[in-house]
């Protein structure tokens, strides 16, 4: 088996089953990513893996419906695992379909440990009416105020769900400042009360992030967050935004109330690097 970089993944992109893939793939796969791999039998293509070393890395495997059940995947798997090894990474993640039972048992019996799931959803509706809102563009100077917001925020999320019972607040750092301040086109913070009480980002047409104050929520202003991001997600030309919401999310509540709806849900999985 032989495993290469692809630089022109669509041209396979007919042997992929948009309803047995994970769509964050099939539009990886769409755009030519440069995560992807192809693998080769024999010189002849059975399958493609997405492949991601960052600090958790991520790996993906999907072979064609012909070329399945002759071992291949976990060969693959194999093969891209000890590759990723020479990385410095803590873990490496998965994800599938979760009414996919084949995908669940393949990750199962490759090592892979369930650890929480998500919904992948598609805003359905239209832009909401303009109105003033004291949002602005995020600066360097708000990261110490944003980065609490979002790490309390989520951290609280993750207790509620049940999938983090040991979560911990997200620690600020010198390198996700620099990213930020690199891609602050793409962020936004809300003012109430010349304070900092809101923080929002959106990553090309995703709604990637919405953090509300803790003491601030539940009093409308993370609706009207979303709201101001959604106009901006249209004005940019994307006319489907969407978002992943954890399962047990309460948040979910309020994004269908704002004209999202489920397209599929996801389980993600994870496999310690000491257990390879």
């Amino acid at each position: 088996m032989k495993i290469c970089k692809i630089n022109n993944s669509s041209q396979y992109l007919s042997m992929i089953d948009i309803n047995d893939a994970d769509i964050e793939f099939y539009n990886d796969v769409l755009e030519n990513s440069e995560d992807m791999y192809a693998i080769y039998y024999d010189d002849n293509i059975v399958g493609l893996a997405n492949v991601i070393c960052d600090v958790c890395g991520f790996l993906y495997i999907y072979i064609f419906l012909q070329n399945r059940n002759k071992g291949f995947g976990k060969a693959a798997v194999k093969l891209l695992e000890e590759q990723m090894s020479s990385s410095k990474l803590r873990d490496i993640a998965t994800c599938y379909l979760s009414n996919n039972k084949n995908a669940y048992k393949f990750a199962t019996a490759c090592g892979y440990v369930k650890e929480f799931a998500s919904v992948y959803m598609k805003f359905c509706g239209s832009a909401f009416e303009n109105i003033t809102l004291p949002i602005r563009q995020y600066r360097d100077e708000d990261y110490e105020e944003a980065q609490l917001i979002t790490a309390e925020a989520f951290h609280k999320m993750r207790l509620e769900t049940g999938y983090f019972p040991n979560s911990l607040p997200e620690r600020p750092s010198v390198e996700m400042r620099k990213f930020w301040n690199d891609t602050a086109e793409e962020r936004y913070v809300y003012i109430f009360d010349n304070e900092i009480i809101g923080y929002g980002h959106i990553d090309g047409d995703e709604l990637s992030e919405v953090s509300i104050k803790i003491t601030h929520q539940g009093k409308g202003f993370g609706t009207q967050f979303i709201k101001f991001l959604i106009n901006r997600l249209l004005e940019k030309g994307y006319s489907e935004p969407y978002l992943y919401c954890i399962v047990g999310n309460k948040a979910r509540n309020l994004y269908e109330a704002l004209g999202f709806k489920e397209v599929c849900c996801n389980e993600y999985a994870k496999k310690k690097m000491n257990n390879l």
